[in-house]
This record gives structure tokens, sequence and C-alpha cells, in this order.
């Protein structure tokens, strides 16, 4: 999976020199252009200019958090892959970050497996984006063109809001679908209570059928049951 990557490139955000060196480095090895940067400023500039399709970015900045820098690229991006670092376990940082939609979560010293791990999903993720039609599940197809779901040949024209949720569904199809990335990913920091959310899956269901998607009590949903 990691050969779809030598066209790719990263945006690095790291405020430890000699860390961001090595593993630019290594990250080198695998993708087109690693852009290395240590503040936010300087991030932002780059997402301006150039076209990033991975973020790589420390949570412990000088003066800085990280994940100030991620809530404000996922206000309009909520389909670049996002691998997040840390030298510890930080409980408080790692609830916040539930809803920003992470590839990954790695922390220090990086093995060198688990930063593997994490491209291959970054490139999962991307290859995922590049498609037009996406299989969500048996029969059913979302095409991301024209923002439309497909099943045997049965057009079901989406609104803003499905269409986002049909995105999100795409890059998690066997995963966990959490409230809160719902929140962030389909209401996009709009205010969304329980019951629009309750209402918002029982319309889908009555259009798409009641097995189309599955609730996990007191978790969230999941494509497949």
């Amino acid at each position: 999976m990691l050969e779809k990557l030598k066209n790719t490139t990263i945006l690095f955000l790291e405020d430890n020199a000699e860390f961001a060196a090595n593993t630019s480095t290594l990250l080198q090895v695998f993708v087109e252009k690693v852009y290395h940067v240590a503040t936010i400023a300087h991030a932002q500039e780059i997402l301006t200019h150039h076209t990033i399709e991975i973020i790589i970015c420390d949570i412990k900045l000088k003066n800085e958090n990280g994940l100030d820098f991620i809530d404000n690229v996922r206000t309009t991006d909520t389909k670049t892959p996002i691998l997040v670092i840390s030298g510890h376990k930080d409980e408080e940082f790692l609830f916040r970050a539930i809803p920003l939609g992470l590839t990954a979560y790695l922390l220090k010293p990086i093995k060198y497996e688990a930063l593997i791990d994490a491209l291959n999903q970054c490139a999962e993720v991307i290859q995922t984006y590049r498609m037009k039609k996406i299989e969500l599940k048996e029969g059913w197809f979302y095409d991301t063109e024209n923002k439309i779901l497909e099943k045997e040949k049965q057009i079901y024209p989406l609104n803003k809001k499905e269409a986002l949720f049909m995105e999100l569904l795409s890059h998690n199809r066997d995963r966990l679908i959490e409230k809160e990335m719902i929140h962030a990913c389909v209401w996009q920091g709009e205010e969304m209570s329980d019951s629009a959310l309750t209402n918002f899956i029982l319309r889908i269901r009555r259009r798409l059928g009641k097995n189309f998607i599955y609730t996990i009590p007191d978790m969230g949903y999941r494509l497949k049951a």
C-alpha cells in the first residue's frame, strides 16, 4: 500500500528539530515531498500555497497547541488524513482529539512498525478519496463526484448533510462511527442535539432501509452489524 504514497505530500508540524530531521528523512523514503514547519503560522502558510495530502502534527508545541491547528483545518477540510504525535499519552488531549477524525495517535519515540501502519491507513484513506464511486456495503455505492447514492441502478439524491454523512461512512466502512465524528464531519461544528441526530438516522433508514446502518448502543453507528 505504501507505494501508493510515492506522489504524496506531507505537512509535518514539529518543533523538536532533531526529531523532525530524523522523521522527515524516514518519511521522504515513502512520499514525494515533506514540508517540515515548527509553528502553526508557518503550517497554515504551507496549506495556503501547496497541496497537502497528509498532515502529521505534534500536540505540544512551544507556546502552541497542535490541536488548535487541527481544529482550524477541520472547519474546512474533513478529508485529509491527520496523524497526531505526542511525547506522552494525555487523556485530556485524547478526549479532545476524538471528534477531529484522526487517522492515528502515535507516541514518541515512534516505533517504525507503528509509523508504517499509520502511513498505510493514510494511503487507504487517500485512495478512497481519489475514487469516484465507493462501495459502502454490498450493492450500495456512493458517487463522490455527483454526491448521490446508487443501488442496482436506482439513484438516491442527497442533501448536504446526507452527502457529508455518506463521505464519513465511505472512509470508515469497517469502523465504528462515533457521535463526535458525526458532529464534526456532518454538522461541522453546529449544535447537534441527540434528537436531531436520532431523526437524521431515522430519515436515512426510511429512505434506504432499516438495515442500511446499525446502531451500537451508547457508542455510535456501523454500516455492518
